[in-house]
């Protein structure tokens, strides 16, 4: 079920939005800026660029050019990063990718300010999309994605509501706090050909993706979630044992099927999308099936 089934000519290479990422930088920042070091220490380690990857292939089954899917593509690679280098301050990880993170090399304060200046360059990517009169649009499309991030980060902070189905509360959070930067891809492209129907539908394909990798992610870090209180509210393993009162074992295997549930649910959704584009949902559920898998 989640076999790609995208054509081999129309994966772009992620070389050039990574070159184009580090000249947006470059030219917003003073060469000796310790800022501009932080993003250089950080984009040194690119990782694998999948929402770059995502929105070259779903400009280019779109039929639109380079001019254009290297902006759409430098954009949402930027506010991955971005959200990145916040989530490694705001955890206190240490290492991303291999080598340290940015906070923990450059202090606190430079990392926010790193962060900050990639999610403004995201912003500029599109400046350089050779259709001016859409920009706005798209620019409203980033804000609504970003705005949700930022929502649902904050929600992953706090307690949940007292009386609020504690499942129905993890399904939201994951949702919102993972899945509106790996739709935006996919939402950029179908909103800059003007079909909407196809970018909601890409929207509630790729949410349920969203949601089966947080529930991945949880299945590897249950021993250290259960250290805080914090991160056992956030993860899908402890909610399971502590609402349904049953054991470890049982609470890991429902948490799988409820993955794999999800990610049944996107292929179905992505096969009404035009232009091979559902190949990239399947692609993405793949991925995260291989995960579950411990793969």
């Amino acid at each position: 079920m989640y076999v790609s089934a995208i054509r081999t000519d129309s994966v772009a290479q992620i070389d050039p939005v990574l070159s184009r990422m580090r000249h947006l930088v470059e030219q917003s920042a003073p060469l000796n800026s310790a800022v501009l070091r932080a993003v250089h220490h950080h984009l040194a380690a690119p990782g694998q660029g999948v929402r770059g990857k995502m929105a070259l292939q779903a400009a280019l089954c779109m039929g639109m050019d380079a001019q254009t899917a290297i902006p759409l593509a430098a954009c949402c690679d930027l506010l991955h990063n971005a959200s990145l280098i916040h989530d490694d301050l705001s955890d206190g990880d240490t290492e991303r990718r291999g080598i340290p993170t940015v906070w923990s090399v450059y202090g606190r304060d430079v990392a926010l300010c790193a962060g900050d200046l990639l999610i403004s360059c995201a912003y500029l990517a599109l400046s350089d999309l050779p259709q001016s009169t859409l920009i706005g649009a798209l620019l409203r499309r980033v804000h609504a994605h970003v705005a949700r991030t930022i929502h649902g980060q904050a929600a992953d902070l706090l307690p949940a509501a007292a009386g609020c189905d504690p499942i129905a509360a993890y399904l939201a959070t994951a949702g919102a706090k993972s899945g509106p930067l790996l739709c935006l891809p996919l939402d950029l492209a179908f909103t800059l050909c003007g079909d909407h129907t196809a970018r909601d539908l890409s929207r509630d394909a790729i949410m349920a993706c969203a949601i089966a990798y947080q529930m991945a992610d949880d299945l590897d870090d249950v021993a250290s979630d259960e250290r805080t209180e914090q991160g056992a509210a956030a993860n899908i393993v402890i909610v399971l044992q502590r609402s349904l009162g049953c054991n470890r074992a049982t609470a890991l295997q429902r948490a799988t099927v409820m993955a794999r549930n999800h990610l049944t649910q996107a292929c179905r959704l992505a096969a009404a999308l035009p232009n091979g584009t559902d190949a990239i949902v399947r692609e993405l559920a793949r991925r995260i099936d291989l995960k579950l898998n411990g793969n």
